[in-house]
């Protein structure tokens, strides 16, 4: 069900210092209950890497259980196509990718106070430095800076 990749630049050998590059990638079924595995997942892949302030890493786990709870309901819950959920550590900054079978272009809503739902992208606005969609909207991503001091981009 997982997979990581942890490339390297081409040219440097496995022994060299560090990768220039960390990166976890898993796919999922689309089903409510693999919220929580991707939380793990992304989790255990920034206590790995070691170098995410806590207060980052929190944002970046928050930001992942909203991307891919978006993915399930909107990407079919159920169905045969799995979620997919990329996050790459490049020492700088962190990028998350939830790609899922829906073409519609992923956007904030606006809520009424009343509603318990519908805030996800809302709160990914406001913890990312930037998000978007691409692959014909199939993937959402969001990228965020590993400095504390540059949080609010």
């Amino acid at each position: 069900m997982a997979q990581e990749h942890f490339p390297r630049s081409p040219g440097r050998s496995a022994s060299a210092a560090a990768p220039l590059r960390n990166t976890v990638e898993v796919f999922l079924p689309s089903e409510p209950k693999h919220v929580k595995t991707s939380r793990r997942v992304a989790k255990s892949a920034l206590e790995r890497w070691g170098s995410v302030p806590a207060m980052v890493a929190d944002d970046v786990v928050l930001i992942v259980s909203e991307l891919v709870t978006n993915a399930i309901l909107h990407g079919g819950v159920g169905t045969r196509e799995a979620v997919g959920l990329r996050i790459e550590h490049t020492g700088n900054e962190l990028l998350i990718e939830v790609t899922d079978g829906n073409s519609q272009r992923a956007q904030v809503k606006a809520v009424e106070n009343t509603e318990t739902g519908g805030r996800g992208l809302l709160l990914v606005t406001h913890l990312a430095c930037e998000w978007g969609t691409r692959n014909e909207n199939h993937t959402t991503w969001a990228r965020l800076s590993t400095h504390l001091q540059d949080r609010a981009c």
